[in-house]
């Protein structure tokens, strides 16, 4: 649907109708005597119920009221197509070649085919529905539909048509049953994003987050008479594909500069503001936040009486509003959890991690115990969000509880790092960033001083505790590891699972308080059944992990114990198993990092599921291919996350959109197909 200045339009639509019962096969009775009498004239209006918002600037400037694009939605186009029904039947009309003229056109089927109303009277009510191709089916009064998590540029941007604002309208026939006048109304938001002046390289898409995890899609029923519109919260499938998102992406972008790129969202209060993320074709990520909050508690009754499923009180008007996004100053950068759905499973996520995370900075032994060239904040600005944490207690005191004696290792190499300090900025950053969520896998390193052999474990279990329970760290510290947790569970938060644990003496040191411990990681091994429980506070067992970590192997059969296990984790459906895949190999991390890395990204390229979690040497580092992998891992979730939930074909990436197709259309009451939608 094209974008003109608003005004009131009449549009004819012809419908040629025909008898057509519930004795009828699989396709609609074609009429054969079509005379006048059989055709019914629906005249039709294109309202502008919007609620217009001030325009904003992400780059600072001064705001201005928004405008859309040469005005308000008003003029149609060949290509849009709407959805008819009578209650029984749907129909998809789309305008008759040659007619338009500015905002006025006739609407036809283009085939013999139709319907009566009721089997055999042309007088009634009927129902309208746009964009069709949105339409999941009909049942009575009731439309159900899809806004999609993942939407089309090609159909979004001004003058592309397909698709456009989610509209209804209800009309009943007069003069005999020759005409019925429609008034189309808004039953979604409109966002439009300027990003004329980007200029971090070419847009693959871009996705706006909820500030507040309030959903901005999903599938939802619309009542055309009562004007309710309530949203699915049922869960379907692994990934949720027709639950709620607190994240709408438009895909397939691959252009320098877009102009503007418009989104489709529900009629929902964003009380805390929205965050936009752009994804360049080269694997970066660009972010903005506005704290302004979107929307009013004014409910357009006309068109949209309530909505359930949202939560209380989140009905609003229906909103147009336009961002600014700017230049790329002032953009944080590789905020990538921003543009994952949050129903998306935690576990079902795949996440680039850094192993022996804090080894940047170790200048001795750096054959074997150097694995990393950035520091902590390095490789969260790179978009490592897990990180391989290995903390030694150095006192030989046994009784001290001293957190500056808790500094994290690996092997006999301190890397300088305290413990403390290195929780501290992962949790600045899931403070500053709360769209993000991290993850930490800890072991105890050696906790013995090199002076003496005295066993340091109680106290490092006690320093351990007390660094994870100050008030000023353990509010952003998840409590559990649960499978059901999703993305939205644990955006800025920092999710622990310890091989060791550190409670109290109670319960086999069991009584954990943050995260969890996992039992029976292998020494220099591989477990593929998922029999390494992850153990909750007082030994209860909620998820289960599968580990590949040998680390003495060669090349070779490194790579081939990497391949399984990714391609485990891929075909994994069980979102209470998780998978560690550690791609490095011990006493030379460099040396075989440059071989590793890049066979893992070719691994992956081949897989089209969930990694969990891949921890490698020299992750996001320009040398040894770590950039590749860490972009590769990252990229692996754009290949099933929208799944279900998307107007884009798997092959839009690629320059290629085929849309959604739909197959038929059913009795009121949801029962037998029994004519199929005229899909032109």
């Amino acid at each position: 649907m094209k974008t003109i200045k608003y005004k009131f339009t009449l549009i004819t639509v012809a419908l040629t109708l025909a008898a057509c019962t519930s004795n009828d096969a699989v396709e609609p009775k074609v009429s054969s005597t079509t005379t006048d009498g059989e055709i019914v004239t629906f005249a039709s209006s294109i309202g502008d119920q919007l609620e217009i918002l001030a325009e904003e600037n992400l780059d600072g400037e001064s705001s201005t009221r928004a405008t859309m694009s040469n005005g308000a939605f008003g003029t149609w186009d060949t290509s849009d197509k709407i959805s008819i029904s009578d209650g029984t039947l749907m129909y998809t009309y789309q305008p008759k070649e040659g007619s338009i003229n500015g905002a006025d056109c006739s609407f036809e089927s283009k085939t013999s085919a139709s319907f009566l109303k009721d089997g055999g009277s042309s007088e009634g009510t009927f129902y309208a529905f746009y964009p069709a191709d949105a339409v999941l089916g009909w049942n009575g009064t009731t439309v159900s539909t899809m806004i999609y998590t993942e939407q089309k540029y090609s159909e979004n941007v001004e003058n592309s048509g397909v698709m456009g604002p989610y509209m209804a309208a209800t009309a009943t026939t007069t003069e005999g049953g020759s005409k019925a006048s429609f008034t189309f109304g808004h039953i979604c938001s409109v966002i439009d994003v300027d990003l004329s002046s980007f200029n971090g390289g070419t847009i693959e898409s871009v996705a706006l987050c909820s500030n507040t995890r309030v959903s901005l899609t999903g599938r939802m029923t619309y009542d055309a008479d009562t004007k309710d519109a309530i949203v699915s919260v049922t869960e379907e499938g692994t990934y949720f594909s027709s639950q709620q998102s607190d994240v709408v992406v438009v895909s397939g972008i691959n252009q320098d500069n877009p102009s503007v790129v418009r989104f489709y969202v529900l009629p929902v209060k964003q009380t805390a503001g929205l965050t936009i993320t752009v994804r360049t074709t080269d694997g970066n990520y660009y972010t903005k936040s506005s704290t302004t909050a979107v929307g009013t508690s004014d409910a357009n009754a006309d068109y949209l009486a309530s909505i359930s499923g949202v939560g209380d009180n989140l009905l609003c008007k229906p909103f147009y509003k336009k961002y600014n996004f700017g230049t790329t100053t002032n953009a944080k950068a590789n905020r990538w959890m921003a543009m994952i759905p949050g129903s998306t499973y935690f576990s079902m996520l795949s996440t680039p991690g850094a192993h022996n995370a804090c080894t940047s900075s170790v200048t001795s032994y750096t054959s074997s115990s150097k694995c990393q060239s950035e520091n902590l904040a390095g490789l969260l600005a790179n978009g490592v969000r897990a990180f391989d944490l290995r903390p030694q207690y150095t006192s030989n005191t046994q009784s001290d509880i001293e957190l500056n004696n808790l500094t994290i290792y690996h092997g006999i190499v301190s890397t300088g790092v305290k413990f403390k300090d290195a929780i501290d900025i992962l949790i600045d950053f899931v403070k500053n960033n709360p769209t993000e969520a991290v993850s930490v896998i800890m072991q105890k390193q050696d906790t013995h001083s090199v002076l003496s052999l005295t066993d340091q474990s109680e106290t490092w279990r006690a320093s351990i505790r007390e660094c994870f329970g100050d008030e000023s760290r353990s509010p952003y510290l998840m409590n559990q590891v649960r499978g059901y947790h999703t993305i939205s569970d644990v955006r800025g938060k920092i999710s622990i699972v310890s091989k060791n644990p550190y409670g109290n003496s109670s319960n086999n040191y069991r009584d954990v308080v943050y995260g969890a411990i996992i039992e029976n990681w292998p020494d220099d091994g591989v477990v593929t059944d998922y029999s390494c429980d992850m153990t909750q506070a007082w030994s209860w067992v909620d998820c289960h992990a599968s580990v590949e970590d040998a680390y003495n192997s060669n090349t070779s059969t490194k790579q081939t114990q990497v391949s399984t296990q990714l391609s485990l984790a891929s075909t994994n459906t069980n979102h209470y198993n998780y998978n560690y895949t550690f791609t490095s190999i011990a006493n030379n991390p460099s040396s075989y990092a440059s071989t590793m890395n890049p066979a893992t990204v070719t691994i992956i390229n081949n897989l089209t599921g969930p990694l969990c979690y891949v921890y490698a040497d020299f992750i996001g580092s320009s040398n040894y291919s770590g950039q590749t992998l860490l972009k590769a891992i990252i990229a692996q979730n754009y290949k099933y996350v929208y799944k279900n939930r998307t107007r884009c074909s798997t092959a839009v990436a690629s320059g290629t959109d085929t849309g959604v197709d739909i197959s038929a259309d059913e009795y009121a009451d949801g029962g037998t197909v029994y004519a199929k939608q005229q899909n032109f």
